[in-house]
């Protein structure tokens, strides 16, 4: 990473940072990994209930980012409630992943998270081409929903309860789908129950 990029991802984490420390509502676009990881890191921090997580499998770019893991991590140790639901999930990759070790780790300790697998290709219902979509949702303020999953372009909010809440619930109603089914964490690292 040159000196330039440095610059600007620290003057975007700032940014961001702003943005969540004065509850500003503003809607900004986010994309390439080590932006989404910046707005990741502070809907972790920020959020003090549940973060609720809708991805392909977690175990590209984003996923294995140590700031990314670390920034869970936080979220969890402070008490939070972590829930996923993925629609591409590959045990094989989940084995090789820092972030279901760690994940598997705290399940094993009994922190509250729950990771699931769903068949479920979600779209915003204003999309007439009907592109998947990933999101994250902090408790029910801040939220990241990716628009292009290839690009990851995103549009993002540090503050927005009304859209926040709307995606929230519909990640609950897929959740706690028939056809959403837990992914036994424990077993795919030979943790005893």
């Amino acid at each position: 990473m040159t000196e330039a990029e440095s610059k600007e991802l620290a003057k975007y984490r700032e940014f961001v940072r702003t943005l969540s420390a004065k509850s500003d509502g503003r809607i900004f676009l986010n994309s390439d990994p080590q932006h989404a990881v910046i707005v990741f890191e502070q809907i972790f921090d920020q959020s003090q209930e549940i973060v609720r997580i809708f991805a392909g499998n977690l175990t590209r770019t984003v996923g294995n980012d140590p700031a990314y893991i670390t920034a869970l991590s936080d979220f969890v140790e402070r008490g939070g409630t972590i829930k996923i639901l993925l629609n591409n999930y590959n045990e094989d990759l989940a084995r090789k992943s820092n972030l279901y070790k760690r994940l598997a780790y705290y399940k094993s300790m009994g922190k509250d998270i729950v990771v699931k697998k769903t068949t479920a290709k979600p779209y915003r219902t204003s999309d007439a081409e009907q592109k998947e979509i990933h999101f994250t949702v902090g408790d029910r303020k801040a939220y990241r929903i990716e628009t292009n999953i290839e690009s990851r372009t995103a549009e993002c909010s540090m503050d927005s309860p009304e859209i926040a809440s709307i995606t929230a619930d519909f990640f609950d109603q897929l959740f706690d789908r028939e056809d959403s089914v837990e992914i036994d964490l424990l077993r795919l690292f030979e943790y005893d129950e």
